[in-house]
């Protein structure tokens, strides 16, 4: 039964999508885990690039290929069942990706189809949030983790990942106007939760949903001195300890990581000083993740 677990943020360049990149591979390369990674961003398709660079050579511009999770919730809206079936690209061999799809940026529940009393309105914005979750059904055995990188905003399609995940964490630059947004985080998750539970008992359904847990906060781009984080990054972590759970594994600032996007490859296939510490940081916050995210 796979792990799933919700990349979130509220705010772009934060080192989300880095973040979820590095341990997806880490996961598979290091732990032996078979990983299926959902790319959700439907603005940049960055993960997608991160394994397939011709994806977003003319991502935006060109329908995407194939049947997507874009196709999932359009089936919704066009009032025709629901089918599980995406199109998988493999990757390297225990590490297989669903590639983003800029059409994703028109989902919306104000696009079901209204009906005609309150009950069946509210079952419909129930499958609506289970559109995700439902592409993974059947998948759940083919996989030990699936991880989805989201478009940093609160919208219908983050509603829908936190509804298909065990777990969310939210990677943050550490910096003040960054990590504010894990509040946001947390209460986004929390009014998941909240309306699942108001939805099955207006509805008198049982089913297996188990609230969302946020497993905490991800230290990325950190300044360090003498080998300790910097006396402002040193306070926003205390800050977001105080939010909710935060990783004690950080990844700092350099050129390892900026190597690797340029060359197209994990920091782990980086030569270099700190291309080998960023590497070590990532391979320490994946044994942390396996653990908070069990």
């Amino acid at each position: 039964m796979a792990t799933v677990v919700g990349f979130i943020s509220e705010k772009g360049g934060v080192g989300k999508t880095t973040a979820c990149y590095h341990i997806a591979v880490a996961l598979t390369r290091y732990h032996a885990k078979r990983v299926l990674v959902i790319d959700a961003d439907y603005q940049r398709g960055g993960i997608s690039g991160r394994f397939f660079p011709g994806t977003v050579e003319h991502f935006g511009r060109n329908a995407s290929s194939g049947t997507t999770l874009f196709h999932k919730f359009q089936q919704l809206y066009s009032a025709v069942p629901q089918t599980p079936e995406v199109d998988i690209r493999p990757w390297e061999p225990g590490l297989d990706v669903i590639v983003s799809d800029p059409l994703l940026s028109t989902v919306s529940a104000r696009q079901v189809p209204s009906l005609n009393n309150i009950q069946a309105n509210s079952l419909a914005m129930l499958r609506h949030m289970q559109t995700i979750k439902n592409v993974l059904v059947p998948l759940q055995d083919r996989y030990d983790y699936v991880l989805i990188d989201s478009h940093p905003e609160v919208s219908d399609i983050m509603r829908s990942i936190i509804y298909s995940s065990d777990y969310c964490v939210s990677p943050v630059k550490l910096d003040r106007q960054s990590s504010i947004g894990v509040v946001t985080v947390i209460d986004t998750i929390e009014s998941v939760n909240t309306d699942i539970r108001m939805m099955r008992a207006a509805l008198s359904l049982e089913d297996s949903y188990v609230n969302t847990r946020f497993a905490g906060a991800m230290g990325m781009m950190a300044r360090e001195y003498r080998g300790s984080p910097k006396e402002t990054e040193e306070r926003e972590i205390n800050r977001l300890s105080r939010t909710g759970n935060f990783f004690e594994n950080y990844i700092t600032q350099g050129d390892g990581v900026n190597r690797a996007v340029a060359e197209k490859v994990p920091v782990y296939d980086v030569s270099g000083a700190n291309a080998a510490k960023q590497a070590e940081q990532f391979k320490a916050l994946t044994i942390e993740f396996l653990s908070e995210c069990p």
